[in-house]
């Protein structure tokens, strides 16, 4: 089949803008990966929410925290896992921090303090995080009292050298 030489040409155009216009996006991005790389997933029953990285600042980060819907006294798991992205060496002594804590409601940005009277669940340990190594972990109980919690897990003491924490969060919302 034969192409006129001004449709090819306009096609050939429209092919350099398009291609012009990934690249802008793709190097507009911010300069380097995450430093961690967290995946965060609550199981109840045949009902699944997944959440992956954020960052804060800003208070609560950015993205939408995913909701899990339940009843009280059900079965929940919870896994999450936080790899290291940083490639330039160890990340020495980062705290681990994962917790499901009472707020007052679904995706609140300021965090309860999980060390409170809302508190469930409140573990952390410290690590030296050396490049492609991460941590995982996971927890079943049984769904609290009706209201809303938060799920979340996130680095600790990494904001000095690199000016915020990483994290990752969820809501469930018990009936």
């Amino acid at each position: 089949m034969m192409v006129k030489t001004k449709h090819r040409n306009f096609v050939n155009v429209a092919a350099l803008v398009g291609a012009g216009l990934l690249t802008t996006i793709l190097c507009n991005r911010p300069a380097g990966a995450e430093h961690f790389n967290i995946l965060l997933q609550a199981v109840s029953g045949n009902d699944k929410v997944t959440s992956t990285t954020d960052t804060t600042p800003p208070i609560g980060g950015v993205n939408p925290r995913p909701v899990l819907k339940l009843k009280s006294g059900a079965n929940v798991k919870v896994t999450w896992s936080m790899a290291s992205g940083f490639p330039h060496g160890n990340m020495k002594k980062v705290t681990v921090h994962f917790f499901i804590v009472k707020e007052q409601s679904l995706g609140q940005k300021p965090v309860p303090d999980p060390a409170g009277v809302g508190g469930v669940v409140d573990d952390k340990f410290t690590i030296d995080f050396a490049p492609n190594t991460a941590a995982s972990g996971s927890v079943q109980l049984k769904a609290p009292d009706p209201g809303f919690y938060i799920v979340r897990v996130q680095s600790e003491d990494t904001h000095v050298e690199h000016d915020h924490e990483h994290f990752s969060a969820l809501d469930l919302d018990v009936e």
